[in-house]
């Protein structure tokens, strides 16, 4: 299936993972696309930061995270106006449905688990863009 998005705008995609490699290969995945400005964040604080410098359309989370966990960070993001509707999907290595249930419940609005492929996350990613 294709997904088409609107070539005219710079969609932004924050990517929020703590394991360095696995945050250079998501973003050497989205590097090609010219209408995808990728910000990395290696934990909430920077996440956090991140959301404060620009609008950000859509939201790549690690749910196993140091100090805050994903989870608490998309309940708290979601209480923001800002973000309320913003697509947050969930990236973890628990790919078992209860976590699906959990990160659903917390307010992702999907979930794939790692390890992934590429093809899958970059259809994931432009299913919601096209919204």
């Amino acid at each position: 299936m294709v997904y088409r998005v609107n070539m005219s705008k710079k969609y932004r995609i924050l990517i929020v993972e703590d394991e360095p490699d696995h945050l250079l290969a998501i973003n050497l995945i989205f590097e090609g696309d010219e209408d995808i400005a990728v910000s990395p964040a290696g934990n909430t604080r920077e996440a956090d930061e991140a959301l404060d410098k620009a609008k950000i359309d859509i939201i790549l989370l690690d749910i196993a995270l140091p100090g805050e966990d994903g989870m608490t960070f998309c309940r708290r993001t979601r209480e923001r106006e800002e973000y309320r509707n913003t697509p947050i999907i969930a990236l973890t290595a628990y790919p078992d449905q209860i976590w699906r249930d959990k990160a659903i419940e917390a307010g992702c609005t999907d979930y794939v688990g790692k390890p992934f492929e590429p093809k899958t996350l970059i259809e994931t990613v432009r299913k919601y863009l096209a919204g």
